[in-house]
């Protein structure tokens, strides 16, 4: 089993990417590394690779993952490398969502006796995303942070970000139709998720599975309590269950809202449809 790995230079867990590696040796054999240091590096080293390998092996966080799956030809599904999963940047939600530590190492270590997984992946038109969407107030906070503070406090940064953007948070027109059912009016944040994880563990929509071929959204209307947000946040690391929550294979989204996609700046997608198990997953194998 042929396997090669794109690892994030830029990454704090630089490091531990030896250590990683050499606790998948036993599995995998010689891993050659390959790295990338530019925007758009991983991009292009996961279609040059994808032909190439049994198993493509990803050192970084949510936006080297990012650049992977819409590096991969879509949908690789079973034509594809199996991806492995080494989180090694700031919020590593996508990880989090299958069932992995948020830390190279300890990620390697359950990755040994991992099983193949089919995951979905969104279609938001001109790029695709793994994790999911984040629109609003989630995107706003994510702005103020500057890339030494996320290295700096690491998922601390995103509590940070949501402080700071919070103190007199703007609202969009925003009208989010899914499976017939529409929620429209003033909004604070739309959040699209194949995973349930955002912002470093805050886990928006504890329901979502990334392998079912549905997406959840979660609307946060203008008219929801601030102070109660927050503490439901710093609580629990989730929100209020009584906010608008949509399931379906699809979503529009009309809404003028700053957006992220998997944390990466993008332009707000008007239109969002699961592609159902576009890739194979290494994932932990009581996940």
């Amino acid at each position: 089993m042929t396997a090669a790995c794109v690892a994030h230079v830029g990454s704090a867990h630089w490091p531990e990417l030896p250590a990683a590696l050499t606790v998948l040796r036993g599995r995998f054999g010689r891993v050659p590394v390959y790295p990338a240091g530019e925007p758009g590096d991983a991009e292009t080293l996961a279609g040059e690779l994808a032909g190439q390998v049994d198993v493509l092996l990803v050192f970084g966080g949510d936006g080297t993952v990012h650049e992977v799956v819409n590096g991969l030809p879509p949908p690789a599904g079973q034509d594809g490398p199996l991806v492995g999963l080494l989180p090694a940047g700031t919020g590593n939600d996508l990880a989090r969502g299958l069932g992995l530590p948020p830390e190279p190492v300890a990620a390697a270590r359950a990755l040994l006796d991992g099983r193949p997984r089919p995951v979905d992946v969104l279609d938001c038109g001109p790029r695709r995303a793994a994790n999911g969407i984040n629109a609003g107030f989630a995107a706003a906070a994510t702005e103020v942070l500057s890339p030494r503070a996320k290295r700096l406090l690491g998922p601390a940064a995103y509590v940070v970000g949501g402080l700071r953007a919070g103190i007199r948070p703007p609202t969009w027109p925003a009208r989010v139709e899914v499976d017939g059912r529409v929620v429209d009016g003033e909004a604070l944040a739309v959040v699209v998720g194949n995973g349930g994880s955002f912002g470093g563990g805050q886990w928006l929509l504890p329901d979502a599975d990334p392998g079912d071929g549905l997406l959840d959204v979660l609307v946060v209307p203008a008219a929801a309590s601030k102070a109660s947000l927050a503490r439901a946040l710093a609580m629990d690391r989730r929100l209020p269950d009584d906010l608008p929550r949509l399931r379906g294979p699809s979503a529009t989204v009309a809404t003028g809202m700053p957006c992220r996609l998997d944390g990466e700046p993008a332009p707000t997608p008007g239109s969002v449809a699961v592609v159902p198990g576009a890739w194979r997953v290494l994932a932990p194998a009581a996940s």
